[in-house]
């Protein structure tokens, strides 16, 4: 009986010390996992950057989301036959994008 108490006593005290020490680690990981929260939330300014201004133009309407500019590219670029390059596919986009704003 006695045996089976400490057993008893063993296993809770093991217990409170894993719920103790995995409730830490949750807290610790919530507050080290802000990853980039500011990314892609605002468009680009000003249009002038690395890719030149069609891509700048692309990317403002797509609202700073890059993933989306490149799907509308690579569909650009496989509309056509043969497939087009991919800076002429990115002047077809801006000036059609253009067109469609005047």
């Amino acid at each position: 009986m006695l045996i089976f108490a400490l057993l008893s006593l063993f296993a809770i005290v093991l217990v409170v010390v894993w719920v103790t020490r995995s409730g830490k680690r949750k807290s610790r990981e919530t507050d080290s996992r802000i990853y980039a929260a500011h990314t892609q939330a605002h468009p680009l300014e000003p249009l002038e950057h690395s890719t030149g201004h069609s891509f700048g133009l692309l990317l403002k309407a797509a609202r700073g989301d890059r993933s989306v500019v490149e799907k509308w590219i690579m569909a650009e670029q496989h509309h056509h036959f043969p497939p087009i390059s991919r800076d002429v596919a990115i002047e077809q986009l801006a000036t059609r994008l253009q067109t469609t704003r005047r």
